[in-house]
């Protein structure tokens, strides 16, 4: 017996059936994957903005903590001031230095300011008015952060230059 189907075959015939079988194959694919694709260039622009505005906020990020460092580095002082704790002793020994009978007297705080924690009435007496520029040089180096405030008087005495005068203690430390 001898083989005769491959005799029977109409290359006509195969030829459609194979290029109908590779349409409908790419009928398929492209059914399938178009969405995708779509789906893929949509989510790939999304991902590339939001890389974008990722970058841009980590540039803006880094500038802004720069910023802090640089701050930071430059009132590292005043920072360490403003940590402190007061005490009312360490102020009367720093006053002892550049004024003779002190006398240290505490003001109500009225006004509410967000750090403000004490304002002292200061009476005293200096020999000259360089003892009290000192003062004000020294009090960059104090320990706590002072402000002084008006009212300022001066006035002339037997024995030297009555002072009278309003400091303000800030501090973040309660």
């Amino acid at each position: 017996m001898k083989d005769k189907s491959l005799e029977e075959i109409n290359p006509v015939k195969l030829l459609i059936c194979v290029l109908s079988f590779i349409s409908v194959c790419m009928a398929l694919i492209l059914f399938l994957l178009l969405p995708q694709l779509r789906n893929y260039k949509e989510n790939s622009l999304r991902e590339n903005s939001q890389i974008a505005l990722f970058e841009a906020t980590k540039a803006r990020l880094a500038t802004s903590e720069n910023k802090i460092s640089s701050l930071r580095n430059e009132n590292n002082k005043s920072l360490e001031q403003f940590e402190q704790n007061f005490d009312i002793k360490i102020l009367e020994n720093f006053l002892q230095k550049y004024f003779k009978n002190i006398k240290i007297q505490e003001n109500q705080l009225t006004q509410t300011q967000k750090y403000l924690k004490h304002s002292f009435t200061i009476d005293a007496k200096i020999q000259s008015p360089k003892s009290f520029y000192d003062f004000i040089d020294a009090l960059n180096g104090f320990d706590y952060l002072v402000k002084m405030d008006y009212p300022l008087n001066l006035k002339a005495a037997q024995e030297g230059i009555d002072i009278s005068f309003v400091i303000k203690i800030y501090s973040a430390a309660f």
